[in-house]
């Protein structure tokens, strides 16, 4: 079984990002750090309480960042699940913030203040574990289970579902890939040849979990004998990972389970404090300084 490790994508105001994602859909800050290749730009993760792979949703801070243009290729949406018998509950909490939202079946589609494409679901799986649940205001039985769906667009699906089932063995069935019982992700055409430009609200990449560096060391090797574009390999200090560009050319990486987020910060007060991992932390004097400010 195959399954989401996070998504990573851009913000504009960080203020309104954390109001948006703790106080209304009630996930947990759980790391306040820098993007490792831009040490100007703050990098924020939301998840449960325990920032588990699966439940982390990541946004790079970028203040005066413009408008995006999807076109050629891009990334979009979060799809996030629910558990049983809390669809009523997530019905009337957007109402009492104000966000309008679509209703479908067992959906809930709205856009968060980047015009992030958000879908929530509504599952037969029972609620977090106390381990996992947030200290919030929204019910242990109500909260957000972690990441179900996202979408890749391209202007040749065939090829991004080539390289998936010729480099993982995932196929593609009715434009989708099913990971497991619950997540997928759409393969989607676009039918622009202009390339697209980052800007608000844009996705950088999704990730994918790996059970440890063994096996991300595998993928790394075969995807060298098979020829696909590598970015890079490096340690992210709460996870190791390898980025690869799909024939489409959206960023994909794959991302190992451990250390996670408790190597620079005890569990408990994940997220209270601006944090680097151990790599960096020689550095925050400088990085500290040289962050972009608020806009």
């Amino acid at each position: 079984m195959s399954s989401f490790h996070h998504i990573s994508l851009l913000t504009k105001d960080r203020h309104e990002n954390v109001r948006f994602y703790t106080e209304i859909l009630g996930l947990r800050f759980v790391k306040n750090t820098v993007n490792q290749e831009n040490h100007r730009m703050l990098h924020y993760y939301y998840g449960d309480y325990q920032g588990t792979p699966g439940s982390v949703v990541t946004f790079f801070i970028v203040p005066h960042l413009g408008h995006r243009y999807e076109k050629q290729h891009f990334i979009s949406t979060i799809g996030l699940k629910l558990p049983r018998n809390s669809l009523s509950y997530w019905k009337e909490r957007l109402k009492h913030y104000q966000v309008p939202f679509t209703s479908m079946d067992r959906q809930l589609r709205f856009f968060d203040a980047d015009q992030v494409d958000i879908l929530l679901t509504e599952t037969d799986q029972p609620p977090l574990a106390l381990s996992y649940q947030v200290a919030n205001e929204i019910p242990a039985e109500k909260q957000i289970l972690g990441l179900n769906s996202s979408q890749i667009h391209v202007r040749e699906p065939k090829l991004t579902s080539t390289f998936f089932e010729t480099f993982l063995g995932w196929k593609t069935v009715d434009q989708r890939i099913h990971l497991n019982g619950t997540d997928f992700f759409e393969i989607l055409p676009t039918e622009s040849d202009e390339p697209s430009r980052m800007g608000r609200g844009s996705a950088d990449h999704i990730a994918f979990a790996v059970a440890n560096e063994t096996e991300l060391n595998e993928l790394y090797h075969r995807a060298e004998k098979q020829g696909w574009q590598i970015e890079k390999m490096v340690s992210r200090g709460y996870f190791k990972s390898l980025y690869i560009r799909e024939p489409g050319g959206n960023r994909i990486e794959f991302a190992t389970l451990s250390p996670g987020f408790t190597i620079d910060e005890p569990l408990d007060s994940l997220g209270k404090g601006f944090v680097l991992p151990p790599f960096l932390a020689e550095q925050r004097t400088e990085i500290e300084a040289a962050l972009y400010p608020d806009s």
